[in-house]
């Protein structure tokens, strides 16, 4: 199993339900935190080296996990993963660095180009994979070049030519960010402040608290509103077992204490269903599954 040096890291049967936003799954056959380069590099060797899996615990907002035990080495990074550094036009963010956070210092510093994105949560590495965004911006638009290291603990600078970036997807989800270096837009930090909260407040009256135990279910759908796609199938505010659509939210789940994976899953089948059989559409889930 793992190495002596690397046993002080890892963590068996590892509650995950605690550490997402819907609180509820399983385990981690193997956890742990990596605060450094060296740390990181040596257990993703490791973990290859065994076969098995990496996973990466961001922020868990859209993540659901499955009851039972999630078989893969399941790593949260902290520490120098979680800095930001400014230099001239450029911001560089740790991975594991809060997305609110560096739109936050990017505004500070007068660096436009992130702000359109305030009130998304989670990290820089899961929004740049997800490649998070708003109608008209995302945040692949602005990424220069990204580090990251492959299953092997092979480190890689990949440069904006060696990046795809299509609507909600990367080329990045078979490597594991370690940060993402910025091109941003100069101007005046009152200004960049002054777009970051109205955006804020545009984008907060438009989800439920953070704090509900909620998650959305769905990919926005180019073209069509999430909320005319249920309304037309009826299913605004329909249910399964312990989670339920969140009528004033459209597009949002909230579950209880008695609801499971399979329940969301379920919700989250019937409602896709329903709309490709009204529609033609295929709606694209919003959530990573473990």
């Amino acid at each position: 199993m793992f190495s002596d040096s690397l046993s002080q890291y890892i963590q068996q049967d590892e509650p995950l339900a605690s550490r997402c936003w819907l609180k509820i799954g399983g385990s981690a056959s193997y956890y742990a935190e990596a605060s450094d380069m060296e740390v990181l590099k040596a257990l993703c060797t490791e973990a290859h080296r065994l076969d098995i899996p990496v996973k990466i615990l961001g922020g868990g907002s859209n993540l659901l996990i499955r009851p039972g035990s999630v078989d893969a080495l399941v790593l949260r990074l902290v520490g120098e993963f979680q800095s930001t550094t400014i230099r001239e036009n450029h911001l560089i963010a740790g991975s594991a660095a809060s997305l609110s956070d560096v739109i936050s210092k990017a505004a500070e510093h007068g660096l436009s180009g992130l702000e359109h994105l305030a009130g998304i949560p989670g990290t820089i590495g899961g929004a740049v994979v997800c490649n998070s965004g708003v109608k008209n911006d995302d945040i692949g638009s602005h990424v220069l070049q990204v580090h990251a290291i492959d299953r092997e603990g092979n480190l890689h600078t990949l440069n904006r030519d060696a990046l795809k970036f299509s609507f909600r997807r990367s080329n990045l989800e078979d490597v594991v960010i370690t940060g993402v270096e910025f091109a941003l837009e100069r101007l005046d930090p009152q200004e960049v402040t002054r777009r970051l909260q109205a955006n804020w407040i545009v984008k907060k009256a438009a989800q439920p608290a953070s704090s509900a135990r909620v998650g959305k279910l769905f990919v926005e759908p180019g073209g069509s509103r999430i909320v005319d796609l249920l309304d037309a199938v009826g299913m605004r505010s329909t249910a399964e077992g312990g989670a339920a659509m969140i009528t004033q939210f459209p597009g949002f789940v909230q579950v209880n204490e008695n609801a499971t994976a399979n329940d969301v899953l379920a919700l989250s089948n019937r409602i896709a269903r329903a709309v490709e059989v009204q529609s033609g559409i295929r709606l694209r889930s919003q959530l990573r599954i473990w």
